[in-house]
């Protein structure tokens, strides 16, 4: 697999997320790597960059998100990075938890969690690092 990062730079708007998928379906064909894992792939990438959007950068179009992707031994690495002002991800609430379980919001993190391999907070919580399991 490939080692050269690929990286895409979008507008915190939602709409860019058309660009995401093709970006990770060409990352998917260029690597051959098994189209099994693109959905689990893409819904955790999704997820991040959202987040980024809408609690990272405000939904402030004049800002962006960055997203780079490794490719490396089975692995494949995702960085996504927001200009926002960061968050501290130990205060995250357990979707799961009796007191939440009906809240509509607040499952992205929860779902990144559950299907990657690892999951990482840099620089106060505006650069999540995704480790996914790709073989």
């Amino acid at each position: 697999m490939d080692k050269d990062p690929k990286i895409l730079a979008i507008k915190s708007d939602k709409k860019e997320l058309e660009r995401v998928e093709k970006f990770l379906l060409q990352i998917f064909e260029n690597e051959k790597l098994p189209k099994a894992c693109f959905n689990k792939v893409y819904l955790c990438i999704s997820e991040a960059v959202i987040n980024s959007i809408e609690h990272g950068n405000k939904n402030d179009k004049d800002k962006q998100v960055d997203i780079q992707i490794n490719c490396m031994n089975g692995n494949i690495i995702i960085e996504v990075h927001d200009e926002g002002d960061g968050f501290d991800f130990e205060l995250i609430e357990d979707p799961t938890s009796k007191s939440n379980i009906k809240k509509e919001y607040g499952r992205g993190i929860h779902i990144m969690k559950s299907l990657c391999s690892e999951i990482e907070f840099r620089n106060q919580g505006k650069c999540v690092e995704i480790k996914i399991d790709v073989t």
